[in-house]
C-alpha cells in the first residue's frame, strides 16, 4: 500500500532531522558557532515535513508485498539525500543542489565519493555530519538487507540466512523496527570499540570517530581524502582490518555471538568463510605484484605485506579506504582491487558489489554443468549455504550478473560520451556502482576529482551510486508499465 510507504518515509524524515541536530554538538565543540543556527533549522524543516508524511499517511499491519518493498526502495534511496543535502546548501559549503545531493547520495549509500574541494578547509561540523549521514546509511542498508531485501525474492535474496527471527505476518514497519532495535545497539557498541581503538593507536578524538564511522558503515570517508594520500598510519590500517571484515560480513551472525558468546555459530556462515579465503588469495597476489613492481610505496617486505592485506579488505569490503601510494599502485593491483570490488561483501552487511553468495551459485551451477558433461544422465541437486537453489533463484542470479556487466558497460559509454577515457569511464562505473566511490584514486588513477566534473557527470554519478544499492533489478521492475499496471 502507498499509504504505507509515504508513513515509513515520513517516520525516517522525522529521524533524519533528529540527527541533523547532532552536528551542532560539534559546531559548538570547534568554536563553530555560525553554523548553530542553520542546522537546526535544516533539523527543523526535515522534522517538519516528515510529521506532514507520517500524518498524512495512515498505516496498516500488513505484510509488504513485493509492489511495497520496490516502490519504498525507490522512493527512500531518492527522496532521503534531498533533504539529507540541505545542511550542505545552507551552511553554505556546498551550494549548488546538484553538488550537495551528490555528497548526501554518497553518504547515506556509504559511497565515499566526495565533492568538496579540500576538505582541510571544511568546517568540522560538516565533516561531522557527512560521517554521521554515512554511519545511519550503514545500519540502514544493515536493515533493509536483513529484513525486507529477502522478502522481494530478487536477485536470489532468498539465498540470504539470518539468525534473527521475523514472524510470517509481521508488517512492514514492524520489520525494520524490530531488526533496527536488535541490530542498533550492536552497530553503534562496534564504532564505539573501533573509535576507542583508532584514539589509541594515535588518531585525534575527532578523527576517529569519523573513520570508525565510515569503517562500520563501509563508507570510507576520511577528513583528508583529496590528498590522495592514506592519512592512516600503520597501526590505525592494522585496527581497522577485523572491523571493515565484520561491517562487510552478515551482522546477525555477530550479534548471535555477542548475545549468546557461542563462536560454533560462525560454523553456519559459510559466506564469512568463503570472504577471508578470497581475502587470503588477494592478498598475497597484491603482495606479490608489490615486490615485483617498480612502482608503488617503497617499504620493507612486512610493510608491503601488511599494505596487501589493508588494500584487499578495504576492496573486497568496499569500504574504499585509499592505501599508501594509491596513484603510483601497478596496473596489476588495480585489475585486482576491480574484481574485488565487483565480488562485494556478504548478504546481510553494509558491504556493496554483487555479493559472495551470488558468486557461489554461479561456481557451482558451472560445476555442476561441467560434471554432466561427463555423466549426461547423472542428477546433482544443487545446494549453496545448506539450500536448494531452484531454477527461479539460479535464472535470477545469472540475471543479476548480466545486468551488473551491462551496467558497467552501458555507463562507461555515457562517461565516454560526457568526455571522459576509457580508464576512468571504467573507473568511476565500478566505484561508484559498487559503493567504493572513496578509492576513486587508485581504480581511476588521471581522474582529477568530482569537483571539477560536468552538472551531468555529477547527475550520473549520483543516480550510479543509487542504482548500484538498489542493485539494478528493483529499478527496471519498478520501470516496467506491467508492475505498475499491477
Amino acid at each position: 500500500m502507498i499509504t504505507n510507504i509515504g508513513h515509513i518515509i515520513g517516520y525516517m524524515l522525522i529521524i533524519l532531522g533528529i540527527s541533523e541536530l547532532v552536528p551542532i554538538l560539534a559546531a559548538l565543540t570547534f568554536g563553530e558557532n555560525h553554523l548553530v543556527l542553520p542546522f537546526f533549522i535544516c533539523a527543523m524543516l526535515t522534522i517538519f515535513v516528515g510529521t506532514g508524511f507520517y500524518l498524512a499517511f495512515s498505516y496498516k499491519h500488513e505484510k509488504p508485498s513485493r509492489f511495497d518493498i520496490i516502490s519504498f526502495l525507490i522512493l527512500v534511496w531518492t527522496i532521503i539525500p534531498v533533504f539529507a543535502s540541505i545542511p550542505f546548501m545552507v551552511t553554505g559549503v556546498l551550494t549548488k543542489f546538484t553538488n550537495a545531493y551528490f555528497e548526501a547520495v554518497s553518504a547515506f549509500t556509504t559511497s565515499g565519493a566526495t565533492m568538496l574541494a579540500n576538505t582541510a578547509l571544511a568546517p568540522k561540523a560538516i565533516l561531522f555530519w557527512r560521517s554521521f549521514l554515512q554511519w545511519q546509511g550503514g545500519i540502514f542498508i544493515f536493515v533493509l538487507a536483513i529484513s525486507i531485501i529477502p522478502l522481494s525474492s530478487i536477485g536470489g535474496s532468498e539465498l540470504f540466512k539470518s539468525t534473527l527471527v521475523h514472524r510470517e505476518q509481521e508488517g512492514f514497519l514492524e520489520r525494520l523496527k524490530s531488526t533496527l532495535k536488535n541490530l542498533a545497539l550492536i552497530y553503534a557498541g562496534l564504532t564505539l570499540v573501533c573509535v576507542i581503538l583508532l584514539a589509541i593507536s594515535g588518531m585525534t578524538t575527532f578523527d576517529s570517530l569519523t573513520t570508525a564511522m565510515a569503517t562500520l558503515s563501509s563508507g570510507g570517508f576520511t577528513n583528508h581524502a583529496n590528498s590522495g594520500v592514506n592519512s592512516l598510519n600503520f597501526r590505525s590500517e592494522i585496527i581497522l582490518i577485523p572491523f571493515m571484515i565484520i561491517a562487510a560480513t552478515n551482522l546477525t551472525y555477530h550479534w548471535s555471538f555477542l548475545t549468546s558468546g557461542k563462536l560454533r555459530l560462525y560454523k553456519d556462515d559459510y559466506e564469512l568463510r568463503y570472504f577471508l579465503i578470497i581475502i587470503l588469495i588477494a592478498s598475497m597476489v597484491i603482495f606479490l605484484t608489490l615486490i615485483n613492481s617498480n612502482t608503488g610505496p617503497d617499504a620493507s617486505l612486512i610493510g608491503k605485506l601488511g599494505l596487501a592485506i589493508f588494500t584487499a579488505v578495504s576492496a573486497l569490503s568496499t569500504t574504499g579506504f585509499l592505501p599508501d601510494g594509491a596513484s603510483a599502485m601497478p596496473v596489476s593491483t588495480v585489475v585486482v582491487c576491480i574484481i574485488l570490488l565487483f565480488i562485494g561483501g556478504s548478504m546481510g552487511s553494509s558491504a556493496g558489489g554483487f555479493k559472495i553468495m551470488r558468486l557461489k551459485v554461479l561456481l557451482r551451477h558451472a560445476d555442476i554443468e561441467i560434471s554432466r558433461l561427463a555423466h549426461p544422465h547423472g542428477v546433482v541437486p544443487m545446494r549453496v549455504n545448506n539450500m536448494t537453489v531452484t531454477d527461479t533463484i539460479l535464472m535470477s542470479v545469472w540475471t543479476l550478473f548480466f545486468l551488473y556487466l551491462s551496467s558497467i558497460a552501458f555507463f562507461s559509454l555515457i562517461y565516454g560520451i560526457l568526455g571522459y577515457d576509457v580508464g576512468i569511464a571504467i573507473g568511476l562505473t565500478v566505484v561508484n556502482l559498487f559503493s567504493a566511490g572513496s578509492m576513486t584514486e587508485l581504480i581511476a588513477q588521471d581522474f582529477i576529482g568530482y569537483s571539477s566534473m560536468s552538472y551531468p557527470a555529477k547527475w550520473l554519478s549520483s543516480a550510479i551510486m543509487i542504482i548500484g544499492r538498489l542493485e539494478i533489478m528493483p529499478l527496471l521492475i519498478f520501470l516496467s508499465p506491467d508492475f505498475r499496471k499491477s
